[in-house]
């Protein structure tokens, strides 16, 4: 008899195969690998031989292309072993795999980057599955309504599911699954096209998470890629969208927890950690755009505190002035709006000099606005500056620009912020009518803007 020993488990996770250990079979991460600090990996199509339920799933991928919008092209995937309930249908298979082959790397910067944690953890976590789902069904193109019906189904599941999980912060923030799955409710919430966004309590909950986490030295590559993404899409969100929702206000207080120079600054092993993958530049501009966010909204004079805030935050911006003739076209157009946000506030000009150079900027930044390449940024990065100048700018010809813009926005259906930026818009250049020959910007209505009025 052979003394090789044999193996102890058939169904548990690959690590404990691998160590021929029995595996309690604990999802997403079972207790061996918890308690010897492993990535917890389950088989998948590629590394178990086909059976009843993967042969089952290869006669939904027969199926499901006949939901498929005219033209719609789905690139190859290795299925998820098990589809997780309630999502067993083919239509959220389709979904699945349009998430999966569009909408993640379009997320990202860079298409080099291993994307494939995320979709792992997926099919063992029915609340990320449903998030997916939920994010897919809301930008898929077309007319049909079927994908927001399951969309919504996904996302009230997800909902339901993941409060459990968030009971006790600590343990909750080392889950990947769990953070995962509250990163692309954000999303979701940026994207959706059939209510009002409520997107603060996804990012501040995705803050918190972020609070007990580090990057780690043994975490595969894209495990650590993985990291990154979480980091990166919460600075993307907790800084942009704060124009869009005035109750946002999630880098407060866990600004300092979250560790940032070691994902960014400090690497510790730089052969697994990505540059930028969401963020246009680093994110110490992102942290400069939610300072001067938080400030601008003000509508009275600054104290002696914020006056030396507001002197701190012009110096900053004053380091990124090269963005100016940047290749990329809204980092410029960024920087341009930030510039109009820190000038409403700036405490030692006259309203005819605030007014002056807020026109100086729109004149500089709304020639820039018809040369964005939509396809190439997320939608709320594009529309975080057009809804600024679209506040302040009162000249018919320049509030056609960035309303062609917007609408180019909307028809794509890439996002939900289009259509509440137009009618915000509307809103405002309601009280200030081109026709009356006036140039001076419309500083109350970028008031109104921050306000969310």
């Amino acid at each position: 008899m052979s003394s090789r020993p044999s193996l102890r488990t058939r169904t548990g996770c690959l690590q404990c195969r691998r160590r021929r250990k029995k595996c309690d079979e604990t999802r997403p991460r079972c207790t061996g690998c918890t308690r010897n600090v492993l990535d917890c990996e389950w088989p998948t199509q590629d590394n178990q031989a086909p059976d009843g339920r993967s042969r089952r799933w290869a006669r939904t991928q027969v199926r499901v292309p006949a939901l498929a919008s005219s033209g719609l092209s789905l690139v190859p995937l290795s299925p998820p072993m098990v589809m997780p309930a309630p999502f067993d249908s083919y239509e959220n298979a389709y979904l699945y795999r349009y998430f999966a082959s569009t909408i993640l790397p379009r997320l990202f910067r860079q298409s080099s980057l291993d994307q494939t944690h995320m979709l792992r953890l997926a099919p063992h976590f029915s609340p990320l599955f449903g998030a997916m789902v939920a994010v897919a069904g809301m930008q898929l193109p077309g007319t049909a309504r079927w994908p927001i019906h399951f969309a919504l189904r996904g996302y009230l599941h997800t909902i339901h599911s993941i409060q459990t999980s968030l009971t006790d912060i600590t343990k909750a923030g080392c889950d990947d699954c769990v953070l995962a799955t509250v990163i692309l409710l954000s999303v979701f919430e940026s994207c959706r096209s059939d209510a009002i966004s409520s997107i603060a309590p996804h990012v501040t909950a995705a803050g918190l998470l972020l609070t007990q986490r580090r990057p780690r030295d043994f975490r595969t590559k894209a495990a650590a890629t993985f990291d990154r993404i979480c980091v990166e899409s919460f600075l993307y969100h907790a800084s942009l969208m704060m124009l869009f929702d005035p109750s946002l206000d999630a880098l407060t207080g866990v600004r300092n927890e979250l560790g940032l120079p070691l994902y960014f600054d400090r690497l510790t092993n730089p052969a697994n950690q990505p540059r930028e993958a969401i963020l246009q530049t680093s994110y110490k501009f992102f942290l400069l755009i939610a300072d001067v966010t938080k400030l601008s909204r003000l509508s009275r004079p600054l104290n002696s505190r914020e006056v030396t805030k507001w002197w701190g935050l012009d110096a900053e911006l004053s380091r990124w002035i090269g963005l100016i003739s940047s290749a990329d076209i809204s980092l410029g157009l960024c920087y341009l709006a930030i510039q109009i946000l820190l000038q409403k506030v700036n405490p030692d000009i006259t309203h005819l000099e605030r007014t002056q150079r807020v026109r100086s900027f729109v004149e500089e930044a709304v020639w820039r606005v018809p040369l964005l390449n939509i396809e190439s940024h997320p939608p709320e990065y594009l529309l975080w500056p057009v809804a600024i100048l679209g506040a302040v700018t009162v000249r018919l010809e320049e509030r056609k620009v960035l309303q062609d813009f917007i609408a180019s926005v909307v028809a794509r259906k890439l996002g939900g912020q289009g259509a509440w930026v137009q009618k915000r818009l509307d809103r405002i250049w309601r009280t200030v009518s081109p026709e009356s020959m006036t140039s001076e910007p419309n500083l109350v209505g970028l008031q109104a803007l921050l306000d969310g009025v």
